[in-house]
């Protein structure tokens, strides 16, 4: 939530001066380091600094453009850094007394307590991560072996059917081959006692022929020797 408490603000179009509280999870999070990141690469000119009550006070010059820029991408929410308000407690044209954009620090000893705080949260926050990322990849794993089980099952089953359904194709075609052997032998069978009969019936009417011939030439034979007889 932004409020703009100075009068006329809409109205300024060169740089000015703002000076912003930010009120949340602020503090021992490295957000002051944020806030610099974010100025330096703006151009925005000024400093931040912590304050006792756990606010960020942050005293800034730019453009308006900009600074409105600088304000949104201030308004940080992450695992460690939760920013809840962003409050603009006065504005004023700039006085250019700043060259760059820098944190002031507080004395060494809660300087050090700021930077062991923010670096054992991160440290908290990257192991919480890990062990996420672990159960996670525990998760994807159980999941794997369970379906590549399942696919290895399937697969298994599929080619068990298969198998069944080729045996079965096997002794159909068998049995189906069988019959054609056997359908085949018996039409021979029969081809060949057709032919044979036919045969027979051949011989016998060529046996009859030739008996026929044979009478008829000794028939001829006695007649001429009749007629030589006369002769």
């Amino acid at each position: 939530m932004v409020n703009a408490r100075a009068k006329g603000v809409n109205q300024l179009t060169h740089s000015v001066r703002t000076e912003i509280i930010v009120k949340g999870k602020v503090q021992k999070v490295g957000f002051r380091d944020h806030v610099q990141e974010i100025a330096r690469n703006l151009g925005v000119k000024g400093y931040v600094e912590n304050m006792k009550d756990g606010s960020v006070k942050i005293i800034c010059e730019a453009e308006e453009d900009t600074l409105k820029k600088f304000i949104q991408q201030i308004n940080i929410k992450t695992d460690l850094i939760t920013v809840e308000n962003v409050e603009i407690i006065k504005q004023q044209p700039a006085t250019g007394e700043y060259e760059y954009f820098e944190i002031k620090y507080g004395p060494p000893e809660e300087e050090m307590g700021e930077r062991l705080g923010a670096a054992f949260k991160i440290a908290v926050a990257t192991r919480q991560d890990i062990k996420e990322m672990h159960q996670d990849l525990k998760s994807g794993i159980t999941s794997m072996h369970h379906d590549l089980k399942s696919s290895v099952t399937t697969m298994h089953q599929d080619l068990r059917s298969s198998i069944t359904a080729m045996h079965k194709d096997i002794k159909n075609m068998h049995s189906d081959l069988k019959e054609s052997v056997d359908s085949m032998h018996k039409d021979m069978n029969r081809h060949f006692e057709e032919m044979a009969k036919r045969y027979d019936a051949i011989s016998a009417e060529l046996l009859r022929t030739r008996e026929e011939l044979k009478r008829a030439v000794d028939t001829l034979v006695e007649l001429v020797k009749k007629f030589l007889e006369k002769g």
